[in-house]
């Protein structure tokens, strides 16, 4: 068996100097197997095994392997083909491309020419723009050509019959493939420049038609054809036609990808879109749909956030007629839920053959161990064992009918199976990485995982041109009611635009002064605009209700001034009838002078009335306090006689009533009962046999005879009992 490890030198070095991988690997080519970690002692021999490795040369941050590894292998340094053999291939490949067959006799004949000066003009910038810890993405090599190339080949006879269009469409390439990865516009000039000084060298007469302006070249401007049954198929194709072509202008450009954005809108739930079609965000549009476009074509967008990254992705996915992807972070999500994305991803690319696109930003690298799995997508478009056996097997069943109608000849073995599987993935599923460049995140992932650079064409996001803020300003302000002028709102919108280039620059000041670094995005703008309507909204009710405020106080003035001038009249005869009652007014004086003295003498009769009733006051507060002084005496009695009273029972009372001849003391008792219930008792006679006076027996017969009596003399209100009664009880009180 042979082993084959692509960027052996990629595992990271840990703090002792070790890769811990690459050491495993030299165990095994040393001891020719390992140790078992289950059932200490026993060793496992791993025999007819051969390795093969690949890496990247060392240096410019990128490791090294450890020597006791190397020293077990053979190396081989592996250098680019010679000039001539460059020339040599891509000449085949646009010769054979570019044939009379074809497209014209001076197309065909230009080829040639432009094969060396590719390649030349590629060397220049190779050598040129070296990589720098701050450009560290400038790192060239075949695959730029080959790109270019590819792109190159993607145009038909129609849209290339003539010198200029030709040499228009290879300066696009250049510039698609190597310039817009530049992060500055010095850069972007010296590549310009050079692009035209190597054209005319190699060139020559030919030179004459070379483009003085830049131009674009899309696949999305034709419409769809019209409906037109087919008889071999079931369904209606409205799909329009990929064409490669030079655009008319921008506003054509524009035109079609409001269209598409109105589309998207319409049949795309979750995601509505608001964009503003600048200049520069059509660059970047057409740049990313060129990308994805092409088979394998994967791109890595970076710009600050804001930028309009994802949404020109997904857009020119809709465009592309691919589907979109982009995982949802949460807080459990792990490597289990990439995979398993993953394999939602090479499902749909790989078994049902759809385009799709991947998208991926620096805020869902959860762990960094995310982007080995894209590494691998970018540099081989395999993942070890993402999928099971079974569900391997699974898919080998699906895959057998489409493989022998797209590769008939081709027998459906496993490894055929496998091989057509992840070459349909690559060729259908695109990876978007939208990265930011703030921080050393970026230049430290991208030393780590070559793949995020050469497997991908970058696109490097500048910062929003004049024009793209005053059209921003313009979208979200345009139809804005502002309460003044067409002329005074567009030096608003434009105002808006010099804020957030003063902001910009503030912050290249602040961080030029303190080394602090302060981003204003472009979704900053956004954000300012959105605010300033909101409290531009604020104000104006606040206005409103305010003039509306001094429009009721006014009011309320005016009425003010109508009731003061009819008070004034009627203040005029009030004061007639002032002057009237005036004059009464004495005439009573008068009268009250007279009563007053009357009044001295009654004053005179009440103080002697007064005198009078104090000294009563205290007559009675002296019978009072000698009256108080006797309850007192008499409240130990009271109590005790109701303490007394609460002990009868009815029971005592019926045997009362039944006596025949009740003893003497009982008939006086019912005697007072009597007199304290008002009721007739006998006159006043004398007992000689008590030597008392005779008992009213058959009246308290009478009164015990009550159902209530019981009740009634508990709750006797003994506020009742006035003088009379105590002087009839109180011969009963003297009987010995």
């Amino acid at each position: 068996m042979t082993i084959f490890i692509d960027d052996i030198n990629m595992p990271v070095i840990n703090e002792w100097g070790d890769q811990i991988t690459n050491e495993i690997v030299r165990q095994m080519i040393e001891q020719r197997g390992f140790y078992s970690l289950e059932r200490p002692g026993d060793f496992s021999t791993i025999m007819n095994i051969q390795m093969l490795s690949a890496m990247i040369h060392p240096g410019g941050g990128r490791n090294d392997i450890p020597n006791r590894l190397k020293r077990h292998l053979c190396i081989f340094n592996c250098t680019l083909p010679s000039n001539s053999s460059l020339d040599q291939i891509f000449r085949s490949i646009g010769s054979e491309y570019f044939c009379e067959e074809r497209f014209d006799e001076e197309i065909v004949q230009i080829i040639p020419l432009l094969v060396p000066l590719t390649r030349t003009f590629w060397q220049n910038v190779k050598m040129k723009m070296l990589p720098t810890p701050a450009n560290f993405h400038y790192v060239f090599n075949l695959r730029d050509l080959s790109r270019i190339w590819e792109g190159i080949l993607k145009v038909q006879r129609d849209e290339c019959k003539t010198i200029e269009q030709i040499l228009k469409l290879w300066c696009h390439e250049c510039i698609r493939v190597i310039s817009d990865r530049f992060t500055s516009e010095k850069d972007k000039t010296w590549f310009l420049d050079r692009m035209r000084i190597d054209a005319e060298l190699y060139l020559g007469e030919k030179f004459v038609h070379y483009p003085d302006v830049q131009t674009f070249w899309v696949d999305f401007l034709r419409d769809a054809p019209e409906n037109q049954e087919d008889d071999e198929e079931e369904d209606l194709l409205f799909a329009p036609p990929k064409v490669y072509e030079e655009i008319p202008s921008f506003e054509v450009v524009k035109e079609k990808v409001t269209f598409f954005m109105a589309q998207f809108n319409e049949f795309i739930r979750g995601y509505r879109m608001d964009l503003v079609f600048f200049v520069d965000a059509l660059k970047h549009l057409m740049i990313v749909s060129r990308i994805i476009g092409n088979p394998r074509g994967n791109a890595l967008l970076v710009g600050v956030g804001g930028s309009g990254k994802q949404s020109l992705t997904r857009l020119a996915s809709f465009i592309a007629g691919y589907k979109f992807f982009q995982i949802t972070l949460t807080r459990s999500y792990n490597i289990g839920n990439l995979t398993e994305d993953l394999k939602f991803l090479y499902r749909t690319a790989g078994l049902e053959g759809s385009g799709m696109t991947f998208i991926f930003t620096d805020n869902e690298i959860k762990e960094e161990s995310f982007l080995e799995y894209i590494n691998n997508i970018l540099s081989s478009g395999e993942i070890a064992n993402l999928f099971a056996k079974d569900e391997i097997d699974e898919m080998y069943t699906e895959l057998i009918p489409v493989m022998k109608k797209l590769q008939p000849r081709r027998p459906p073995t496993q490894d055929n199976l496998y091989d057509f599987f992840i070459s349909r993935a690559r060729f259908n599923l695109h990876v978007a990485l939208c990265f930011s460049p703030v921080g050393e995140k970026f230049r430290m992932r991208s030393l780590k995982f070559p793949g995020l650079i050469s497997g991908c064409i970058i696109d490097w996001f500048q910062k929003w041109p004049e024009d793209a803020r005053i059209a921003v300003s313009r979208h979200y302000l345009g139809e804005f009611e502002i309460v003044c002028s067409d002329k005074v709102k567009d030096q608003i919108i434009d105002i808006m635009s010099w804020i957030h280039e003063t902001v910009q620059d503030s912050c290249n000041i602040y961080y030029d002064r303190f080394r602090r670094v302060t981003f204003v995005t472009p979704k900053s703008l956004i954000s300012f605009l959105e605010s300033y309507k909101i409290l531009y909204k604020e104000k104006q009710m606040h206005i409103v209700v305010m003039s509306e405020r001094m429009s009721s106080g006014l009011d309320k003035l005016d009425e003010a001034g109508a009731s003061v001038a009819i008070l004034k009249k009627d203040l005029i005869e009030m004061n007639k009838v002032i002057a009237i009652a005036s004059g009464e007014a004495e005439d009573v004086l008068a009268t009250v002078e007279q009563s007053k003295a009357a009044a001295e003498i009654v004053k005179v009769e009440v103080a002697e009335k007064k005198g009078q009733a104090e000294v009563l006051v205290k007559n009675i507060s002296a019978v009072k306090e000698v009256a108080e002084a006797k309850l007192e005496k008499a409240l130990p009695a009271l109590e005790e006689a109701e303490a007394a009273l609460k002990t009868i029972k009815a029971a005592d009372i019926a045997t009362v009533r039944k006596l025949g001849k009740p003893p003497y003391l009982i008939t006086l008792i019912m005697d007072c009962v009597c007199i304290l219930f008002r009721r007739r008792i006998k006159p006043i006679r004398p007992d000689v046999e008590k030597t008392f006076i005779q008992s009213s027996w058959d009246e308290s017969l009478k009164v015990m005879s009550d159902t209530n009596f019981l009740r009634k003399i508990v709750e006797y209100p003994t506020d009742l009992i006035n003088a009379e009664m105590v002087d009839l009880m109180l011969p009963y009180f003297q009987y010995p």
